[in-house]
């Protein structure tokens, strides 16, 4: 019999020989599956096994399939009384619209304050409640309520609701309280020690919240909040005719929930699935505005608006007017709303410009030697682009990155995080350290304000926090396939699984034994070509950004002995015709 550590030995082994090291320095391994399972879906569901597997690595049983490709929000749509202080909330907000009260709302910058803003602000113009609201400056204020907008907003109105954001201001919020201001926190972030002192805190992700609702993004919250007070509102006869249908606001909900990656777990998916459907007629004319102009000829889909859409109404918060995203997505003026359509296009655009030039700069800061995390930083670099700098910093390679900005003599900094190492508790140490003056986040993602004399000290705080030979950037794929299983019927069934995003990744797959034949460069260091199997049938190929890597040498040089090749595919579309398409993501270093 074997012995225990001797066990322990080979399992680890195996566990070793069943990643493939990449080409992008990525140890890639197959999804793991029960095949008990996979036969019953192959059965009861009339599937291939390829099929099969692709529902089964997302949780889908015979059982619950048809919630999964077709779910229905009435079905599914929680009891908003289960986030706690939801009840409270909602009775004091109804109380105030009933009695003709002035309601404030203070959203923050991203596309998720944004939208739930938006959201709120046309509850509220429906139901003819008078309103008013503040988008802080990014730049000039900063993230959160701040004092002075909470006073100003007071001035006019007899309630404040602040929306994706308050639950860490606690001096803010603490102040504005014991000067007499009332205010409601409407959040989903994660609670510092303490709570701040508030008529009501909305917020699945506080310690003391039994919900299970903690995927929520802020926008997901305000839509059960206008749920609830919709429904308070009927019961005490408010409305004299028809109550307003709140399922129009899924657009919003679904751009508000990709945009900030949240989970796409049953409900988030729920929203999004429905969201896009109502997009296709939608009410909202602002969001029809940036659409035209975005000049979207097909159906929107989550790309759209995660890579379209969103970055321009965040574009308006990184190197424009805060409040612009809002006002397009509420305006009920034609003219008005193509004329802030265009805005937002041509903030976009500059945006685009300082971010590139920021990027190639921050690139040439990096030390390729250095093998811990990454922390660059500069006088010359807008704040408004550095989490974006530091995500692609990431991206490129594969460790921790923290990107400051040093405009002023008080830098602001953006951290992305990789694989399990924590950004957030290193952030909090430091400011326990008195390093820096500010901060907060989670594992993968933070930001903190710092004195420009205390850089050097940080930087040398950081060094030995991480290895990257230590941390083994670990990733899925859902399942080997052979060439012949790329097909249509692969891509149509790949889009009953949509949406894509956070919990539910597009399908990835292991090819094997591939050939690349005419490779070439195509636009901003893509490589096209065709990748073709032993027996000659072959398949258009792109593989984007693969000259920032190793990946297009490997590519043009894989020669007669072949190459297995982690992809994707995708149909598509040109000139009322449809094609299936090859995206190769990754390749495996040859033995």
């Amino acid at each position: 019999m074997k012995n225990k550590s001797k066990l322990y030995y080979e399992d680890l082994k195996n566990e070793v020989n069943n990643k493939l090291f990449s080409v992008k320095k990525i140890f890639w391994k197959s999804k793991q599956f029960n095949y008990d399972e996979i036969s019953q879906l192959e059965k009861k569901l009339n599937l291939n096994k390829i099929y099969a597997k692709l529902l089964h690595s997302r949780g889908v049983n015979d059982q619950n399939y048809y919630d999964f490709i077709n779910p229905k929000l009435k079905k599914l749509l929680p009891e908003p009384y289960l986030i706690e202080n939801m009840e409270m909330a909602t009775t004091i907000i109804a109380d105030y619209i009933i009695n003709k009260k002035k309601i404030g709302l203070l959203g923050d910058y991203d596309v998720d304050g944004i939208t739930s803003t938006a959201l709120f602000v046309n509850f509220l113009k429906e139901i003819g409640c008078e309103f008013e609201f503040y988008i802080p400056d990014r730049i000039k204020e900063g993230y959160g309520p701040n004092i002075n907008a909470l006073r100003n907003l007071n001035k006019s109105c007899d309630l404040l609701i602040t929306l994706d954001c308050g639950t860490t201001a606690n001096d803010v919020i603490d102040q504005f309280s014991n000067e007499g201001g009332k205010v409601i926190i409407v959040d989903h972030h994660l609670q510092a020690d303490k709570l701040p002192n508030a008529l009501a805190i909305i917020n699945p992700n506080t310690e003391s919240d039994n919900s299970h609702l903690k995927n929520l993004c802020a926008v997901g919250v305000v839509f059960l909040l206008v749920v609830s007070i919709n429904r308070e509102l009927k019961k005490k006869k408010f409305y004299q005719n028809q109550s307003p249908n709140l399922i129009k606001f899924l657009d919003l909900v679904a751009l508000g929930t990709i945009c900030d990656l949240v989970k796409l777990d049953e409900l988030n998916r729920t929203f999004v699935k429905q969201g896009l459907k109502v997009l296709k007629n939608s009410k909202n004319n602002g969001l029809l505005a940036l659409i035209n102009q975005t000049n979207i000829l097909k159906d929107l889909d989550e790309y759209h608006l995660g890579f379209v859409l969103g970055p321009r109404i965040n574009a308006a918060g990184r190197v424009g007017s805060s409040y612009l995203g809002v006002k397009l997505l509420v305006e009920d003026d034609k003219k008005s709303r193509e004329v802030m359509a265009l805005k937002l296009e041509e903030f976009n655009t500059l945006r685009r410009k300082i971010e590139n030039n920021v990027i190639l700069d921050a690139y040439q800061k990096v030390d390729k030697n250095d093998n811990g995390v990454i922390c660059v930083s500069s006088a010359s670099w807008h704040q408004g682009v550095i989490g974006i700098v530091a995500s692609k910093i990431t991206e490129k390679f594969l460790r921790p990155s923290i990107v400051i900005s040093e405009i002023d003599k008080i830098c602001k900094a953006s951290c992305r995080s990789i694989g399990d190492f924590n950004i957030g508790e290193l952030i909090f140490d430091a400011i326990e350290k008195k390093i820096l003056i500010s901060g907060g986040g989670h594992k993968m993602a933070a930001g903190f304000s710092i004195h420009q004399s205390n850089i050097k000290t940080f930087q040398e705080f950081i060094i030995d926090k991480y290895d990257s030979q230590k941390n083994n950037i670990v990733k899925s794929f859902d399942c080997e396939i052979n060439f012949s299983s790329i097909s249509k019927d692969l891509c149509n069934f790949q889009n009953k699984l949509a949406p894509y995003g956070q919990g539910n990744t597009k399908p990835r797959y292991l090819i094997k034994d591939c050939y690349i034949k005419y490779p070439k460069l195509v636009g901003n260091g893509h490589l096209s070509c065709f990748v073709e199997d032993k027996f000659g049938n072959k398949t258009k190929a792109i593989a984007f950004k693969a000259y920032d890597f190793n990946l297009a040498n490997q590519l043009e040089n894989s020669g007669r002995d072949g190459i297995d090749l982690i992809i994707s595919v995708k149909l598509n579309e040109w000139n009322g015709n449809d094609s299936v398409e090859i995206q190769i993501e990754d390749a495996i270093e040859p033995n």
